[in-house]
């Protein structure tokens, strides 16, 4: 995970501007409305593994959680510390790892692990081990690259059938925010991961189903145009075949 951390130092600024960016708004926009679904209280105890510059963690602190966000990149807990200073919001960020973690006793009700599994050598793994950091019942939100969005892609955005033929093959993409490879998984492979974790999958949502198909950078910089496309992709985020074929996967899981 080290090369992997280092890569995220160094693109740091690119990845910053995109979740500024229209699209990047409505990723989490999307996520968060797809959690609200089962995260209904305030006060749960939630941990976010990989929280990145604290955008969820900074969202469901606001809303009256108490959030703990660990992240192995110095410089993004900088930035979600002040983020949440900024917000007025009380939350213990840490650069720390998720085995870290595991030497504390604390459980959570809810954890968070967004776009994390591309990153790391063994996934399944990482699902059994956050299974422990959980409170009995505790919920999952689970999201990943869809690896069908990774050949949507570079058959409708790049016009390049060659490339999306080889997509067909290969698990593996480049991801040009972070700038390095990545490891995509479908959502079959996930579920099933979940289950020997000791998970129910309790819903199945896609994220960019459409929008992310959408080539016209400029339209989507309209407000009022953003807003409708929203509303759209809220409405067929749980929705097959859209969500089969959304850039992300979104999976909320329990644990038994």
């Amino acid at each position: 995970m080290g090369s992997k951390t280092s890569s995220f130092s160094q693109s740091l600024q690119s990845y910053l501007t995109y979740t500024k960016m229209p699209w990047g708004q409505l990723f989490y926009a999307t996520a968060w409305h797809q959690i609200d679904r089962f995260l209904e209280e305030a006060g749960q105890s939630i941990l976010d593994i990989g929280c990145g510059f604290g955008i969820t963690g900074t969202e469901y602190a606001r809303k009256g959680n108490q959030v703990t966000g660990i992240d192995p990149t110095p410089e993004m807990i900088e930035i979600a510390k002040q983020s949440a200073s900024d917000h007025r919001t009380s939350i213990d960020y840490r650069v720390s790892t998720l085995q870290e973690e595991l030497a504390l006793p604390r459980r959570y009700d809810w954890i968070f692990c967004h776009n994390v599994l591309e990153y790391v050598e063994e996934p399944e793994e990482l699902l059994k081990r956050i299974g422990s950091k959980q409170n009995e019942r505790g919920y999952l939100s689970l999201i990943a690259h869809n690896p069908v969005g990774k050949v949507m892609k570079k058959a409708v955005i790049l016009k390049d059938p060659e490339e999306a033929l080889h997509g067909l093959e290969s698990d593996r993409e480049y991801s040009s925010v972070i700038q390095t490879e990545i490891t995509t998984y479908p959502h079959e492979r996930l579920q099933q991961w979940l289950q020997e974790a000791g998970y129910e999958v309790l819903d199945r949502c896609g994220i960019h189903n459409i929008y992310g198909y959408i080539a016209d950078n400029e339209i989507k910089q309209q407000e009022e145009w953003h807003r409708r496309a929203l509303k759209l992709e809220l409405e067929i985020g749980r929705l097959s075949p859209y969500r089969d074929i959304a850039v992300f996967t979104h999976l909320i899981a329990r644990r038994k």
